[in-house]
C-alpha cells in the first residue's frame, strides 16, 4: 500500500514537473494553460506537487551559479552532510506550507487584465477562459483568471457575458452585488447612481447583495439598489429587446430619465444633462437609436413636455416646460 501511495506521488510530482517546464517554454499556448489550471483544480496533490516542483525550479535556476553551493556540492559525501539534511527538510516542509497557504488564499494571485471601452459603440473581447464579452461604450472590466476561480469586476458601464464552460466559478462584481455564473448568458449594469441590472438570456444565475440572494431563470431580470436590497424586475419583452443595444438602438420602458440619459450618453459626443432634479425620475417609454440626442430630445418634447436647451460647451441641458 505504502509503495503504491509512493508510486502515485511520484506520478503527480513528475507530471508537475512537466507543467513547471511547459509553462516556462515561450512557446506555451493560453489552451495549455488552462488545461494546466484544469489540472491544478482536480485534486490538492496536484496542487502540492506543483508547488514543489515550482520551488525547486526556482532554487535551481537562482542559485546554480552560487559558489558556496558548488564548494557544498564538492564535499557531498562527507559524513556531516547527514546532520544538516533534517534542517534542510524542515525547511523545505515550511516553505511548502507557506506556498499552499499562499495559493489557497489568494488563487494564484493572477494578474488582472483591464479591458476598457473608450468608443463610441459596443466591443466584443475574448477572455482568457474563452468566455465572450460584450462591453457597451465607456464600460470598464477588471478580469482575473485563477487557478480555482474567475473573477470580473465592473466598475462601470455594462456588459454581455457568455460564458465558457469550466470547472472552474466565474463570479461578476458589480459594486455590492456579485453575479454567480451557473453556465450562461446575461448582461450586467452598473449605473452611476449605484443600481446595478442583471438581465438573463439563458442558464441560470445567482444573484447576491449582503445577506440577500435570488437565483434568475431565463428572460428574468433584477435590480439591485443601492441600500443593497434585490428588486426583481419585468420579465423581458424578448430576447432581441435586451440585445437592442448591440445593434445600436435603445429600447425604454418606464426608464427613468435619469437612466434614459445615462444610457444615452455613452454613444453621443453631445452630451446631455437633467438641469431640473424635478424631471430625472419621469419614465421614459420608447425605441431611440443610440447616441441621437436630437432624436431624444424631438420625443421628450412632445411626450413629456421636457425641452433642451444648448450650453457654450455643446452639452443640452433639460428642463421642463410650463
Amino acid at each position: 500500500m505504502i509503495s503504491t501511495r509512493h508510486t502515485e506521488e511520484a506520478g503527480v510530482f513528475e507530471r508537475a514537473s512537466a507543467w513547471v517546464a511547459r509553462l516556462e517554454a515561450h512557446d506555451c499556448t493560453p489552451e495549455e494553460r488552462e488545461r494546466f489550471e484544469d489540472w491544478l483544480a482536480e485534486d490538492t496533490r496536484h496542487v502540492k506537487a506543483w508547488v514543489q516542483a515550482e520551488t525547486l525550479y526556482q532554487q535551481s535556476a537562482g542559485l546554480a551559479q552560487d559558489p558556496w553551493l558548488r564548494t557544498a556540492a564538492a564535499r557531498a559525501a562527507h559524513p556531516a552532510r547527514r546532520r544538516w539534511l533534517p534542517g534542510v527538510a524542515a525547511a523545505a516542509a515550511l516553505c511548502l506550507a507557506i506556498g499552499m497557504g499562499w495559493m489557497v488564499a489568494t488563487d494564484g494571485n493572477p494578474t488582472p487584465r483591464i479591458y476598457a471601452n473608450d468608443s463610441l459603440a459596443p466591443r466584443q473581447q475574448t477572455l482568457a477562459d474563452g468566455s465572450s464579452a460584450i462591453l457597451d461604450a465607456g464600460t470598464t472590466l477588471t478580469v482575473r483568471m485563477g487557478w480555482r476561480h474567475r473573477e470580473l469586476v465592473l466598475e462601470q458601464g455594462r456588459l454581455q457575458l457568455q460564458v465558457a464552460p469550466s470547472r472552474k466559478a466565474l463570479r461578476v462584481q458589480a459594486g455590492n452585488s456579485s453575479i454567480r455564473d451557473i453556465g450562461t448568458t446575461f448582461q450586467v449594469e452598473r449605473l452611476r447612481d449605484g443600481h446595478v441590472e442583471v438581465a438573463l438570456l439563458e442558464g441560470a444565475v445567482e444573484v447576491t447583495s449582503g445577506s440577500a440572494q435570488h437565483t434568475l431563470a431565463p428572460g428574468q431580470q433584477l435590480q439591485v439598489l443601492p441600500s443593497g436590497r434585490i428588486q426583481p424586475g419585468p420579465a423581458l419583452a424578448s430576447t432581441e429587446a435586451a440585445e437592442a443595444w448591440l445593434q445600436g438602438r435603445l429600447v425604454f420602458d418606464a426608464t427613468p430619465l435619469a437612466t434614459v440619459v445615462e444610457r444615452m450618453n455613452r454613444y453621443g459626443r453631445t452630451q446631455i444633462v437633467i438641469a431640473d432634479p424635478e424631471i430625472a425620475s419621469l419614465a421614459v417609454s420608447g425605441t431611440f437609436r443610440a447616441g441621437d440626442a436630437e432624436e431624444l430630445l424631438s420625443a421628450l418634447e412632445l411626450g413629456w413636455s421636457v425641452a433642451g436647451q444648448a450650453r457654450p460647451d455643446g452639452a443640452l441641458e433639460l428642463r421642463r416646460t410650463y
